[in-house]
């Protein structure tokens, strides 16, 4: 009666967590630092009207440029951590990471001065978090050595400027974090049009297609404005599970999605709450296979090509731990046969890019006069 009871229940969870995701994948969240003397803590803000009347000018201005997004689109969310003035040692940063530990968060940039020590701790806790299947992603200015690293996007400018002068790549990361948070998951921030920037770092063409293999985030100039060359990630150590296509921050986002929406969804519906029966095993691959299907028309993964289903192979694997005789079990039975509190499950699917690299021909006929 319970199991009975409890089915429709667990299907209005997963519809109701993918129009969550779904929502959220449109307009993103961005987590920044700023220091200030004044009005230290953690805010969330849905509007520039919210900033901290308390803070000094320059601040505020860099609080706007987090919501300025682009053209494809804004960030729903800018979670501003102030925290005290003073680089002398990481203390104030690693209280403010603590503080928005609790939130979901897509793309953190650190204070415009941010120190090579305090990176260090960003690095650190980003990798920490996306270790537990959290889907932050850093944006910070590229150094000596690249990190190397599908969850940090590095911004390597050294020659931006805009119409007040020069502005530094840590100065910049914020914005870059508001706009790769507006992005639309069908899409990528490659070109992404920058019309307040007039000046970038001057690259050869081969410069530039080096500094993108490099795992660099880089601007170019095509004489009328300023665009994003290319939407890469730190990565450049594919490992032997991955594939190339880890490098580019659109792919990774459609991963960070996709367990964003599994991990959230299982943990706040369904660990616990139901008995750990076949039909609710199947019910829970109904619903991602459903979500997949969503995933599949908005353009993360590629038509027809995904697929859920109870992982035979590991319950099979489970059940031989365990010392059940499997050799007269079908597989049917083997995929019915209680497995305690495991619930294995398998999913398949292909992330589809963006439209960046394209090759057209044309042929152009030739007319003769006749003699």
């Amino acid at each position: 009666m319970a199991t009975t009871i409890g089915l429709p229940t667990l299907k209005i969870a997963f519809e109701k967590a993918a129009a969550e995701v779904a929502n959220r994948s449109k307009k993103g969240y961005v987590a920044m630092f700023v220091r200030d003397s004044n009005a230290q803590g953690v805010y969330l803000l849905n509007s520039t009207a919210l900033i901290p009347t308390g803070l000094g000018e320059d601040n505020k201005k860099h609080i706007l440029t987090a919501f300025e997004g682009s053209d494809r689109g804004a960030p729903s969310l800018v979670i501003l951590v102030v925290i005290a003035p003073g680089t002398e040692d990481t203390t104030a940063l690693e209280g403010g990471l603590k503080a928005i530990e609790k939130y979901s968060i897509d793309y953190l940039a650190g204070p415009k001065d941010v120190t090579d020590e305090e990176m260090a701790k960003l690095v650190e806790w980003v990798k920490a978090q996306r270790a537990l299947y959290r889907p932050v992603k850093l944006v910070k200015p590229w150094q000596s050595a690249g990190s190397d690293d599908m969850g940090i996007i590095e911004l390597d400018e050294s020659g931006m400027k805009n119409a007040a002068g020069s502005v530094t790549a840590s100065e910049y990361c914020a914005r870059m974090a508001g706009i790769l948070a507006g992005i639309p998951m069908g899409m990528s921030c490659t070109n992404v049009a920058l019309p307040e920037v007039t000046a970038v770092t001057a690259r050869t063409t081969e410069e530039q297609i080096e500094a993108i293999n490099n795992g660099k985030l880089i601007l170019i100039h095509d004489g009328l404005q300023a665009k994003i060359a290319r939407g890469v990630n730190s990565l450049t150590t594919i490992p032997p599970i991955g594939n190339q296509d880890w490098c580019k921050i659109k792919i990774v986002e459609g991963m960070d999605l996709i367990t964003y929406f599994l991990r959230t969804t299982i943990e706040n519906s369904y660990l616990g709450r139901f008995p750990n029966t076949y039909d609710n095993k199947q019910l829970l691959v109904t619903a991602i296979s459903e979500y997949f299907q969503y995933l599949e028309r908005e353009g993360v993964l590629s038509p027809g090509e995904s697929s859920v289903e109870v992982d035979y192979d590991r319950q099979l694997q489970w059940l031989k731990s365990q010392g059940v005789e499997v050799a007269g079990l079908t597989r049917q039975q083997i995929l019915e046969y209680q497995t305690g509190s495991w619930v294995f499950i398998k999913c398949r699917g292909r992330l589809v890019d963006a439209m960046e690299d394209f090759e057209v021909l044309f042929n152009a006929m030739s007319y003769g006069m006749a003699a």
